[in-house]
């Protein structure tokens, strides 16, 4: 597999630099009972680039790393490790109407599924028949995991296989990008237009935050 050594000299943000930025979004997602609703929906809406950003990484990760099944392991171990936290959250901490889904609510293993369909695709098999098999099982995968089941599975598994198909292009990936965030804004518009007197920015706050729940209410 061809790996790709990253230009420590270049403006572009280096990849601990965005996975900083990402954890620091993600605390802030994570603090709607400390501060004012309206402060929440902000954060809320700016936050929506957490998942899609990890899922970027871990595609990047599987270019980089020098074992794609130590990398996968590694995913899986902390997508189990977090089921067992929902798990154990909703027996002894959480009402019962504020349980979270085992799977419903882990990222982690829905980055595991992303990172899968990706090795499928990008499977490095000689043999013809294998490799077009392989890539078959993968779009299958892709289009299977893409239903409700896990967190945001619906459009982080579309950006992994985007980011995978278009690696060498950052035109092609911004443009792909931009043609997934269009399809799912024009699915949210009209539960967004539905609100009673809309603004512009409720209907913006309505797509924003919707996109990412709309499953997974």
């Amino acid at each position: 597999m061809q790996q790709f050594t990253p230009n420590i000299s270049s403006k572009a943000m280096n990849r601990e630099t965005f996975k900083i930025i990402l954890m620091g979004l993600m605390v802030l997602d994570h603090i709607t009972f400390f501060i004012s609703p309206y402060l929440a929906d902000f954060f809320h809406i700016i936050t929506r680039v957490v998942a899609v950003g990890f899922a970027y990484l871990v595609v990047e990760g599987l270019h980089y790393t020098h074992s794609r099944k130590d990398y996968l392991i590694r995913l899986c171990g902390w997508g189990i490790f977090m089921a067992l936290g929902n798990y154990l959250m909703n027996l002894f901490v959480l009402r019962k109407q504020f349980a979270m889904s085992i799977f419903g609510d882990n990222i982690f293993l829905t980055l595991a599924l992303g990172a899968v369909v990706i090795w499928l695709w990008d499977n490095q098999q000689q043999d013809v028949k294998k490799n077009r098999s392989l890539k078959i099982l993968s779009i299958i995968l892709l289009i299977v995991g893409s239903l409700p089941i896990l967190e945001g599975s619906f459009i982080i598994l579309p950006v992994m296989f985007i980011t995978q198909l278009t690696h060498k292009s950052v035109k092609k990936r911004n443009l792909w990008y931009l043609a997934l965030a269009i399809f799912m804004a024009v699915i949210e518009l009209p539960a967004a237009l539905s609100i009673p007197n809309p603004t512009a920015l409720m209907i913006f706050d309505g797509i924003a935050m919707n996109a990412s729940d709309m499953f997974l209410s």
